[in-house]
């Protein structure tokens, strides 16, 4: 089926298929393509296209390029998903972009961010800083459903430990959304702090890698406009939660990242401010809270809610975590950052 819709949508004859990371690709004319569901998308798709044919024009060969349909259409409807279609670059070896560290990734994304800030006058109407605003939504979203459970009471274990925890995590929260104000009102902009092309949730795989040699791929469909910092702080907070990293290997990992990054300019006080308090958000606690009451299976339930207690066992570290970077910064980066004692001792 694969095959035919290719053909008759694309007039594409695909002679092998085969997968990068979790996504499907096929080969046609010698040429190899990738297969993204649509709803991977992350901002409007004209600014999906926009940023990806900047990106490639300033010499980025590593972003995807976009196959219109026999229709010159974007997606199209295959398999009963709407998808886009990517042309995989042919880059020669000696000029593609290689991966083949930590210090390597945080080098390779300082440059993609300067080539998107260098971009940033053709999105004029684009913001950066709405953090703050979405992170009130979110928590009062919680609060809503924290009230009807103290006014109904709970009915399982995960309601009780929602309604335990849920008053740590405002707090947490409250300190995230006002260390983001206070930066945005006290710390005054460089250039280097302009808005530029990230990522929804930057790691390790947002660049696929299709080599050994470590040549990778960049998805348009993840791009969006915002800070730089929120890249960095993505990163982190999903290398702080890989199962099976050593505390002692992940703050080493971190340092060579930040290492990489700061090769030629290290981060302003702004950024590196907006980047803590993106970590000091309780995304993760959000989302699986989200996740459980939104869930309409109860299996899905009995998975979250596991999930949740999973979470909650590396809470602590977390915030043994977070107090360590902050005394890092006021070390070795800007000792007048504001404190940050609330971290130490508090407990869930």
């Amino acid at each position: 089926m694969l095959e035919r819709n290719l053909y008759d949508h694309y007039k594409l004859y695909c002679t092998k298929r085969f997968s990068i990371g979790e996504f499907e690709g096929f080969q046609a004319n010698q040429e190899s393509y990738l297969i993204i569901p649509k709803d991977e998308l992350q901002m409007e798709e004209s600014q999906m296209l926009a940023f990806s044919e900047y990106m490639r024009s300033v010499g980025d060969d590593s972003v995807l390029e976009l196959v219109q349909n026999r229709s010159n259409q974007p997606s199209t409807l295959i398999d009963g998903s709407e998808v886009y279609v990517f042309k995989i670059p042919n880059v020669r070896e000696d000029r593609s972009v290689r991966i083949r560290s930590t210090q390597d990734l945080g080098g390779q994304l300082r440059d993609w961010h300067v080539k998107g800030q260098q971009g940033a006058v053709n999105w004029t109407t684009l913001t950066t800083g709405r953090w703050p605003t979405i992170w009130e939504q979110r928590l009062e979203q919680l609060e809503n459903w924290y009230a009807q459970k103290r006014a109904t009471g709970p009915t399982s274990t995960t309601d009780e430990v929602f309604l335990y925890t849920y008053p740590y995590f405002m707090g947490v929260t409250e300190n995230a959304i006002q260390y983001a104000v206070d930066t945005e009102l006290d710390i005054p902009m460089e250039p280097r702090d302009s808005g530029t092309i990230c990522h929804s949730r930057f790691k390790d795989t947002s660049w696929l890698k299709v080599s050994e040699s470590g040549q990778i791929i960049k998805l348009p469909t993840t791009f969006l406009f915002d800070h730089p910092a929120r890249d960095l702080a993505e990163w982190i907070r999903d290398r702080r939660v890989q199962p099976e990293e050593r505390h002692s290997q992940m703050k080493q990992e971190i340092s060579l990242f930040l290492r990489g990054y700061e090769e030629t300019q290290v981060l302003s006080r702004y950024s590196w401010q907006l980047m803590y308090a993106r970590l000091l958000f309780p995304l993760y606690y959000f989302e699986l809270i989200e996740q459980y009451y939104r869930a309409q299976m109860p299996q899905e339930q009995l998975q979250f809610a596991s999930d949740i207690e999973s979470f909650l066992d590396k809470e602590k570290e977390n915030g043994a975590f977070l107090n360590e970077l902050a005394e890092e910064a006021k070390l070795h980066r800007y000792q007048s950052i504001p404190e940050l004692d609330w971290i130490i001792g508090q407990k869930i």
